[in-house]
């Protein structure tokens, strides 16, 4: 009887503690193996140079070499799918953001910082994203390397009477890093963007996002009116929804959990508000991630006369809410996530 192949992976932190029970987790999975594991960044290179991990879990804050320099150069001389495994802070949620653009592919936020002693806490969520990335074509993992933009103050836009709901998980940091700057700020629409990821996250990637684009990019606080040319990313443990308090003063609204699909935010959640308040004037888009979180939001655009795009195969580093969406018989375009951004702005313009 053929054995099935262990996904080998190293185990990055400068804890020992961590770097134990880190380990202990992916070995309590028979599809996984630790096959090495190190205190610092330059014997995370050391060891990926002659080991050739299919996955490294990562720390941000190390001696010697942290982990955003270890992703650099690991990224140029070897790719690898890595998962970023870190406490938040204002630091770590700068730098994670960087290596979610750099190549690194997901992000598990330790329960309760650097020394998380209820780290069993993440189990489930370390397991699944280490074996939805342990496939991904290395090719794809080149860094999507923005410019941050000289200061300029942007104008507040006008009432958006088209809206664009965004949905992304796993890689999506990077995709967004790719659509949103691309934009520009006479898009006439507003954006709503749900990127599965832990509260503190969002904040700091939107702020990453906003250096790099023309287009207004922020987290998206309660009550806050839909504007043209301007992106509202919904913050990491709330749900967005849009509500109408008459045509032209439409604002979204933010609510802690449930959980749908796992996830909060949710895209169905969003996705669904969204359609009977703009009808034709809404298009979703699904970009790359785990899971069908988008695939009822997009039915329900589609059902009010709205249009669907999603991610193709090729460029998602997980495809699997554009899958779902694609197998459900509900996407009008399937486009590479080079062009989307293009073919947002031809439907904004129609």
């Amino acid at each position: 009887m053929e054995l099935t192949k262990r996904i080998r992976v190293l185990v990055v932190d400068d804890s020992a503690l961590m770097r134990k029970r880190i380990s202990d987790i992916i070995n309590s999975d028979e599809e996984c193996e630790v096959v090495a594991t190190a205190r610092n960044g330059e014997e995370a290179v050391r060891s990926v140079s002659v080991i050739k991990p299919d996955v490294i879990t990562l720390d941000i804050e190390m001696p010697r070499m942290d982990g955003v320099a270890a992703l650099k150069y690991i990224m140029s001389e070897w790719p690898t799918p890595i998962v970023i495994v870190t406490a938040f802070s204002e630091y770590n949620g700068e730098e994670t953001i960087k290596c979610l653009e750099y190549g690194a592919v997901d992000l598990v936020m330790k329960p309760s910082g650097v020394i998380s002693l209820d780290i069993n806490k993440i189990n489930n969520e370390l397991l699944t994203k280490v074996k939805a990335v342990s496939n991904v074509n290395p090719k794809i993992l080149r860094p999507i390397l923005m410019e941050r933009l000289p200061f300029q103050k942007k104008r507040e836009g006008v009432t958006a009477n088209k809206l664009i709901a965004i949905a992304s998980s796993t890689g999506g940091p990077r995709a967004l890093a790719e659509v949103l700057p691309r934009l520009g700020p006479d898009i006439g629409a507003g954006i709503v963007v749900i990127q599965h990821m832990p509260e503190g996250f969002t904040y700091s990637m939107a702020e990453r996002l906003n250096w790099e684009s023309k287009i207004t990019v922020k987290e998206a606080e309660d009550g806050e009116p839909i504007k043209q040319g301007k992106a509202l990313i919904a913050p990491g443990g709330f749900h967005l929804t849009v509500e109408s308090h008459g045509r032209g003063s439409e604002v979204v609204k933010l609510q802690k959990g449930p959980k749908e699909h796992g996830v909060c935010p949710s895209a169905d959640v969003t996705m669904k508000s969204v359609a009977p308040i703009y009808g034709k004037n809404g298009l979703g888009v699904i970009l790359t991630g785990m899971g069908n979180d988008g695939v009822d939001g997009l039915k329900a655009i589609k059902q009010f006369g709205g249009r669907t795009i999603a991610q193709d195969k090729s460029t998602s580093i997980v495809y699997g809410m554009p899958k779902s969406a694609f197998d459900a018989g509900i996407v009008d375009k399937v486009i590479p996530l080079p062009d989307i951004a293009d073919e947002i702005s031809r439907w904004a313009k129609s």
